[in-house]
């Protein structure tokens, strides 16, 4: 008969644990970072119409899973440093970090809500009054673009 008790477990196994966890933690709010940033990026020219004005790729739909999976890789980050660390120092740093990227793709989210309106179209255009202008660049017969009539306020 074999007991199966943490008791017996050699210190050094239970450190090489702690470290292996905080190394995956990082690494995962390395990533929850770049996929961050890289949603950011992926839509700099709809972010300031004056210098890049004109009707723009929509990757409104792009931009938004990628900051999903920016989010999940930050809770498994989150999840992660809890479990690996009991001590205080490691947690409270991986929290701040965590609660900077997480201020960080809430306003990602913010900026980007205006543009999930126009999912269904192909373009769309960010005014410089700050809203947007949906498009659709399948020509009609006549050869003008289509264009929905709505816009919507980036408040």
């Amino acid at each position: 008969m074999t007991r199966n008790t943490t008791a017996g477990t050699p210190r050094a196994a239970k450190a090489s644990g702690g470290f292996a966890g905080g190394c995956l933690a990082v690494g995962l709010m390395v990533l929850s970072a770049l996929l961050i940033l890289v949603s950011f990026g992926a839509t700099t020219e709809l972010d300031a119409p004056d210098a890049f004005p004109g009707i723009k790729d929509n990757r409104s739909g792009l931009v938004l899973m990628i900051l999903i999976l920016g989010l999940a890789a930050l809770l498994g980050a989150m999840a992660t440093a809890l479990r690996a660390s009991r001590n205080a120092l490691p947690t409270a740093a991986a929290g701040l970090a965590c609660a900077v990227l997480l201020a960080a793709a809430g306003y990602r989210a913010y900026t980007l809500a205006p543009m999930l309106t126009c999912w269904g179209h192909e373009s769309l255009a960010h005014n410089p009054d700050g809203s947007y202008t949906c498009h659709d660049r399948r020509t009609r017969p006549h050869g003008s673009l289509a264009r929905t009539s709505w816009t919507l306020n980036d408040a």
